[in-house]
C-alpha cells in the first residue's frame, strides 16, 4: 500500500539513515521497522532510494555502510565544526613544538584523505592539501589504519592497491607488510621511512572513538635532511599528547 503521509517522508529517511550509520553491524530493517514505528515495505523502499543515490552502500547481506556522499558531506563540513578553533589551536601548537607541518586524516575507501592541516614554513616540504589523499600501504598514517583492521581485510587490501615502487624503501612483499602490521599494531604508531618519496620520512599516531577503533590519524611527514626516523622518535610524545587533546575535540558530544 502506498504510503499516504508523503510530509513525514523525508524525515522518515532521515531517521532510517542515522539509524543505519550509527549501528551498521546490528541494523536490519525489521529492527528499524519496529524502533521507528515505520512498516517493513517502506524501509525496504527508503533503504533503496538510500543506495540509488549512494548515501549507503550494501555490504554483505543485510548491512550497509556510508556511501560517497555521505563521506564527501563529512568531509566537506569538518572545517565548519562548532570546535574547529579549538582543534586547530592544538595542531597549531604540535607544530610549533615540533616545528614541522602536521595533518589530520580520515579514512575512505582505500586511502586516507587529509582533512586539516598546518604548516611550519620550511622552504622544502611536501605540497598536500585538505581533501587530498595518501596511499594506505605506503604511507605512515595508511599503514597505521591498515594495521587496526582484521588481518585478511588488510591482506584482502594490499593486494589489491598495491602498486610497483614508489620510492627505495616501498614495501610491496606481503610477507614483510604483515610484519610491518604487527609491529605498528603492537606499538600504536607507524612510520614512513622513505616508502612514499625518496628523501622523506614520517610518523603518524591515531586517534580512537569511544569504541576504541581507529577513527582519525595524525601524522607529520619532512624532509630526511631535517629529520631522521631517530629524531621522529624523540617528538612521538608530544605527538601522543596532542593526539590525547585532539580526541577530547574531536569526539566532543
Amino acid at each position: 500500500m502506498r504510503e499516504t503521509n508523503t510530509r513525514t517522508s523525508p524525515k522518515r529517511i532521515l531517521n532510517i539513515l542515522e539509524e543505519i550509520l550509527i549501528d551498521p553491524d546490528n541494523f536490519t530493517a525489521k529492527k528499524i521497522a519496529h524502533k521507528l514505528d515505520i512498516p517493513l515495505a517502506t524501509i525496504y523502499r527508503h533503504i533503496d532510494t538510500l543506495c540509488e543515490e549512494k548515501y549507503i552502500v550494501p555490504a554483505g547481506a543485510k548491512k550497509y555502510i556510508p556511501g560517497p556522499k555521505i563521506r564527501n558531506i563529512i568531509l566537506n563540513s569538518l572545517p565548519y565544526e562548532p570546535n574547529f578553533t579549538l582543534r586547530r589551536s592544538h595542531l597549531r601548537k604540535l607544530t610549533n613544538d615540533i616545528q614541522e607541518t602536521v595533518s589530520l586524516s580520515v579514512p575512505v575507501g582505500t586511502k586516507l584523505v587529509y582533512f586539516d592541516r598546518i604548516e611550519f614554513h620550511w622552504p622544502m616540504q611536501l605540497n598536500l592539501e585538505a581533501g587530498d589523499h595518501l596511499p594506505l600501504h605506503a604511507s605512515a598514517s595508511g599503514k597505521l589504519y591498515l594495521s587496526f583492521l582484521e588481518e585478511q581485510d588488510a591482506t584482502d587490501i594490499f593486494k589489491n592497491i598495491k602498486t610497483p615502487k614508489t620510492a627505495k624503501n616501498t614495501i610491496i612483499e606481503i610477507s614483510q607488510f604483515k610484519k610491518e602490521l604487527k609491529k605498528i599494531n603492537s606499538q600504536k604508531y607507524a612510520f614512513d621511512d622513505e616508502e612514499w618519496f625518496n628523501g622523506m620520512v614520517g610518523v603518524s599516531v591515531p586517534i580512537f572513538n569511544k569504541k576504541n577503533e581507529l577513527c582519525f590519524c595524525l601524522s607529520t611527514h619532512t624532509a630526511k635532511s631535517r629529520k631522521n626516523i631517530e629524531d621522529l622518535k624523540k617528538i612521538l610524545p608530544s605527538m601522543q599528547v596532542a593526539a590525547t587533546n585532539l580526541k577530547k575535540v574531536l569526539l566532543k558530544d
